[in-house]
């Protein structure tokens, strides 16, 4: 990745640094429109996309050449197969010419100050190395359907970390200042929990924070990623929590490790079809979300930052 100062020499918005997005795309052309237009209209304007189509089988090569030719501030690649959403993200960063990264997906939407917000945080708090921010969870239709609320201070993120994600993967800014030239990013044999692998050894280069504000509309349906195979999901989340704390320094509390316990037998008690219904209810995006919330199996207080509208 070409390191470059933190200063106005681009194309637009004089006074504000370049600010690099990088989109993986796969099977998205039902939402590509909405995604690319929400990062293109922000209110922050000295800004690139990075989207890589990630060997689609629908026509999302089509929309982003078709966005392409209406704004050159989007730069699209293509791998010639699928390879993976850590390889996909990887080969996006290293095409990024600043050194303030935002991450995106290619089925949400950023809100409008999204960006302006983010970089003004990162500006004003140098030892910040990731921001991410408050989450409207929509469906397919873009209908609001829930909330995701995250902690907002370094210490209560770090901690929660190690029993849920306190930080939504693409709100995230990165000040890639703070981080090393061969910094490695995703590791795609951990996907779809490639994510929670980067924010914990991204402790080790800095804080991270969240905004207060709402910042993206997170469109959650059941060919999310994570959602797929939810019991293969949970089995690499272990594995990435084990890694955490024998290779990253991470030093999980007695009280995280209890609450790591429980999820474990939960999901193990869980049959496969019934976990993501379940996953739905605690975001607040089915009814069944009463049956979950008896005094008997208050299953929230093991999952902390899910959220009912």
């Amino acid at each position: 990745m070409k390191k470059i100062k933190n200063s106005p020499h681009t194309q637009r918005g004089a006074g504000q640094p370049l600010i690099s997005i990088a989109i993986p795309v796969y099977n998205a052309g039902e939402f590509l429109h909405q995604a690319i237009n929400s990062i293109l209209n922000q209110t922050y304007k000295n800004l690139e996309i990075i989207a890589v189509d990630d060997g689609s089988t629908d026509n999302s090569w089509g929309v982003l050449k078709q966005l392409q030719r209406q704004d050159k501030r989007l730069k699209i690649f293509k791998n010639n197969k699928n390879q993976g959403i850590g390889f996909t993200s990887n080969k996006a960063i290293k095409h990024a010419k600043s050194n303030w990264i935002a991450r995106m997906d290619a089925d949400d939407i950023s809100l409008p100050t999204r960006l302006q917000k983010q970089i003004e945080f990162l500006l004003k708090h140098p030892k910040v190395v990731a921001v991410g921010g408050q989450c409207k969870i929509i469906n397919t239709k873009g209908e609001r359907v829930g909330k995701k609320i995250f902690p907002t201070k370094h210490k209560d993120i770090k901690s929660m970390m190690f029993n849920a994600m306190s930080i939504q993967q693409p709100t995230v800014m990165f000040n890639t200042n703070l981080l090393p030239k061969n910094f490695s990013w995703y590791n795609n044999s951990l996907s779809p929990v490639d994510d929670l692998d980067l924010f914990f050894r991204l402790f080790k280069y800095g804080q991270l924070a969240n905004l207060g504000n709402f910042i993206l509309k997170y469109r959650q349906y059941h060919q999310s990623s994570s959602l797929k195979n939810p019991k293969k999901t949970f089995a690499l989340t272990k594995k990435v929590r084990n890694l955490a704390i024998k290779n990253y320094e991470y030093k999980p509390s007695v009280k995280s490790k209890l609450i790591a316990f429980f999820q474990e037998l939960i999901i193990k008690t869980l049959p496969s079809p019934f976990i993501y219904p379940a996953y739905s209810a605690l975001r607040g995006i089915t009814p069944l979300k009463a049956n979950f919330r008896s005094d008997s199996f208050n299953i929230f207080k093991y999952f902390p930052n899910l959220t009912t509208p």
